[in-house]
């Protein structure tokens, strides 16, 4: 395994879209798992349906036992700065951890989707398919705007390689 893998480098490029980051933030602030969705746009540009049930039996517990609680830390630290500005260093370092335990949980869902093979056509419907098995529940609580937002920014990055 390999923290620096397809998976990381398309996650990178397709993060630093314009508009991205701040769309995928977004659907985390309504209960989305970007990392999910990052995964599932890739596995669409590599023309492989992602299957809701394949991804849960995976047993990757990574981001809900460690990404999401030093998430969670981060943000409490980030309401103290303000009174306790001391706190900063903190703050800066559980954000690094953080980031490198989205890098491993980038990894850990590469390495599962190592076996699954292409078998749909590149396009906005199998990106559209591959968001909403990605999501599971939360599909009906989150911003299609911002769904598709996601969705043409993948698609644009298959245009311009």
């Amino acid at each position: 395994m390999s923290l620096e893998n397809p998976l990381w480098q398309y996650a990178l490029t397709l993060y630093s879209r314009p508009g991205v980051e701040q769309c995928c933030l977004q659907l985390q602030d309504q209960g989305a798992v970007v990392n999910r969705l990052l995964f599932a746009c890739w596995l669409a540009s590599q023309g492989i349906k992602l299957d809701h049930d394949r991804l849960h039996q995976s047993g990757n517990r990574w981001q809900p036992e460690v990404t999401r609680p030093l998430r969670a830390v981060r943000f409490r630290v980030r309401e103290q700065l303000a009174a306790l500005p001391e706190a900063e260093a903190c703050y800066r370092a559980l954000r690094q951890a953080e980031l490198v335990a989205e890098q491993l949980e980038l990894m850990l869902l590469w390495q599962d989707g190592q076996s699954w093979l292409p078998d749909s056509e590149v396009g906005a419907a199998l990106f559209r398919h591959n968001l909403q098995q990605a999501l599971g529940e939360p599909y009906n609580r989150v911003s299609g705007v911002l769904l598709l937002q996601l969705q043409s920014a993948a698609i644009a990055l298959l245009d311009d390689d």
